[in-house]
């Protein structure tokens, strides 16, 4: 899996290169218009997705923006242009790429650098984890264009940073610095620009050692805690272990870590 995308008027909305061991990198690449989110563009970022994962060596996935920015936010020529089908098809491919990447058996890692705004927000809502760049800005910004979060972040962000912080961000319109995402709980880490790809496979590294039915059973717990009342996701809890403690990967797992005390 060298490079694989999809192409839309001649060219690919994404791309898909292996550029680490074992490691994927899903990149948007519309740069000259900040990676604006199109539903073609997320079309893509599900086939790109696919590909990762039908390869049993891939362990994670980093996912970037191309250009100067990660992601300014959707394509606001499709949704002028296109009326309440085009806001609807884009929503729906947006719904199943967060939904993909909650569900994946793969770790997924956001790199956010530039820009970060609205969409581009609610795609990095969606990651396991976030690394920023220093020059990194971050905001919602969909009220500054008389626009409402279709994406999630009326319901992701508060529960990252809370009710308050989150209902700012989203009347304010207003971008928070890299170093404040990182205080607020959006972002993991903040690395330098020049030392982002490095602190991107490492975490992403960190974050894939175990296998992947246990990395997506562990994902799945968090998003039942999430959809769920308390107890019945304690109880998830449980039956999710009993079902995993049947697996032929939890019991070499154990024993691995029986055998080297």
């Amino acid at each position: 899996m060298e490079h694989a995308g999809l192409e839309h008027e001649g060219r690919l909305l994404t791309r898909i290169c292996r550029v680490h061991a074992g490691i994927a990198w899903i990149t948007l690449d519309r740069p000259e218009k900040a990676n604006a989110v199109s539903s073609e563009l997320l079309s893509d970022v599900i086939a790109a997705l696919d590909a990762a994962e039908a390869e049993s060596d891939v362990r994670a996935v980093i996912f970037s923006g191309a250009g100067r920015n990660f992601c300014a936010g959707a394509d606001l020529v499709e949704l002028l242009e296109g009326g309440k089908t085009a806001v609807r098809r884009l929503l729906d491919n947006f719904r199943e790429v967060c939904r993909r990447f909650e569900s994946s058996a793969l770790p997924i890692v956001g790199m956010a650098h530039g820009a970060v705004r609205a969409g581009g927000l609610e795609l990095l809502l969606c990651c396991d984890a976030i690394i920023a760049a220093d020059d990194a800005t971050i905001g919602d910004a969909h009220t500054l264009r008389e626009l409402l979060p279709g994406g999630g972040s009326s319901v992701r962000l508060p529960r990252v940073i809370g009710h308050q912080r989150a209902k700012w961000m989203i009347l304010s319109g207003s971008a928070i610095s890299a170093t404040q995402a990182m205080d607020w709980g959006i972002v993991h880490a903040v690395a330098p620009m020049e030392a982002l790809r490095q602190c991107a496979i490492r975490l992403a590294g960190e974050m894939s050692l175990a296998d992947r039915q246990t990395i997506q059973r562990a994902k799945s717990l968090f998003v039942a805690a999430h959809a769920l009342p308390i107890a019945e996701a304690l109880e998830n809890e449980i039956t999710t272990l009993e079902a995993h403690s049947d697996t032929r990967v939890m019991q070499d797992g154990l024993a691995r870590f029986v055998g080297s005390r």
